[in-house]
């Protein structure tokens, strides 16, 4: 998953401190995507799967060992993602050829490399074969007479890897009171709770968000919050030139850590300024929730994005928007309302152009009114949402508060959430009309 980067950009250029070139503490363990490191193209040369599963994950993971006796290695679990991640799946895989590769199909000798390796890679089945041998041979690859280390991998089942000196071999345990979890990218949270310091090393943006909707849910619940951070590629702020090396070729690849505390801190402060430091009792400890509906909204894998509005615009306009996300914003429930919801982004949308929507004008259907009959290009007024869509993008938004939680989320596929099934069997977004008082 992923959100609008320029949420990111944002929170760095504001809370720099957050983001530093060394780990801000000693993890007591590692999580590792292990759905990017797979989705990651392999060497242009031609190569073994010994060499693949070597290069992809053993070196990578060996790294991180040196410095922590436990590392956790994360896939996703396609029985339970949820049906709309299908949506942006099929996105994805727009422009590939669909490759046929059944259950029974045995992977080839050696690895496809390539655009072969991008058409193989989008088929699930495929995919899966190659997770599977990932998992039966990286174990020995990793602890073979390394007693101290530990490789948790959290697939279907979570379990439990390690090396018993007695009998030379690694077994293998389930872990059970963890339940079955959908995507990778959300499995993070709980072993950040039981680990206590936890490094993510995950690219994706979404990550950050998650942490902190965490680190805020055990605060409310009155237990101490983990120490979390990102470790990701380092994110280079507007006007900062691209690094290059001495001859001139671009330098390599340089990465950061996201201290989610000291960010949590640093948001939480710059919302007590734009509120007067006036304290909203009801809304306490629902903040970095509140911020998340708004990231919502413009955009991510599972909410339709608001037309010509950017995180980095919103993040700039909280002092203004802040009192009118309050109302909007249900801290029992942890959802946007729907009518408060749609005088919200009629906000967004008057403070967008505020030369073309007058100051007292209130409502979205009025801010509509008023910009579709301004002087801004047609361009812009042909991409301005309708109140059905915005209904949905908010619908949306509640169902992603609810399913980053990381607790069980409702089906989305359903019209409370904005999504529905066509005939096709393909889940959709769904712009049914919007009902009074709803």
């Amino acid at each position: 998953m992923t959100i609008d980067s320029s949420w990111l950009t944002s929170f760095k250029e504001d809370l720099p401190h957050a983001f530093t070139s060394k780990p801000p503490f000693h993890p007591s363990a590692v999580f590792i995507d292990g759905q990017i490191r797979l989705m990651q193209g392999p060497q242009a040369e031609p190569q073994t799967w010994d060499d693949f599963i070597y290069r992809q994950f053993a070196r990578h993971l060996l790294k991180f060992f040196d410095s922590c006796d436990t590392v956790i290695l994360a896939f996703d679990n396609y029985a339970h993602v949820p049906r709309a991640k299908c949506m942006t799946q099929v996105k994805r895989r727009k422009n590939i050829p669909i490759l046929p590769f059944s259950p029974h199909s045995e992977l080839p000798r050696m690895v496809p490399d390539g655009e072969r390796w991008t058409q193989c890679i989008a088929n699930r089945t495929f995919k899966t074969k190659v997770i599977d041998l990932v998992l039966l041979r990286l174990p020995g690859l990793l602890l073979t007479d390394r007693p101290r280390r530990r490789l948790i991998v959290d697939y279907h089942q979570p379990v439990e890897y390690s090396f018993d000196p007695q009998t030379s071999m690694v077994t293998a345990e389930l872990i059970e009171d963890l339940p079955a979890m959908g995507e990778a990218d959300l499995k993070f949270t709980r072993f950040a709770s039981r680990c206590g310091k936890l490094l993510v090393d995950s690219i994706d943006g979404d990550s950050i968000p998650i942490a902190l909707m965490h680190y805020e849910q055990e605060l409310r619940r009155e237990t101490p919050p983990p120490l979390i951070a990102i470790y990701r590629l380092e994110l280079r702020l507007p006007g900062e030139p691209t690094k290059r090396r001495a001859d001139g070729g671009r330098a390599p690849r340089t990465y950061e850590y996201v201290n989610i505390h000291a960010l949590y801190a640093g948001i939480k402060d710059m919302i007590a300024q734009s509120t007067g430091r006036v304290r909203l009792t009801s809304h306490t400890g629902r903040e970095m929730a509140m911020l998340i509906s708004l990231i919502a909204l413009t955009g991510t894998d599972f909410t339709r994005h608001l037309p010509q509005m950017s995180g980095k615009s919103v993040y700039g306009w909280l002092p203004d928007i802040w009192p009118a996300l309050a109302m909007a914003f249900d801290p029992q429930n942890a959802c946007l309302r729907a009518p408060a919801g749609l005088d919200l982004v009629g906000l967004l949308y008057k403070t967008k152009f505020p030369k073309h929507a007058r100051q007292d004008t209130a409502g979205f259907s009025a801010v509509l009114d008023e910009l579709q009959g301004s002087k801004i290009s047609a361009k812009v007024k042909e991409s301005l949402p309708s109140e059905e869509r915005v209904a949905c993008t908010i619908r949306n938004a509640n169902w992603l508060l609810a399913y980053w939680t990381c607790e069980p989320a409702p089906d989305p596929i359903q019209p409370a959430y904005g999504f529905k099934l066509l005939a096709s069997g393909c889940p959709d977004y769904d712009d049914r009309s919007v009902m009074p008082g709803e």
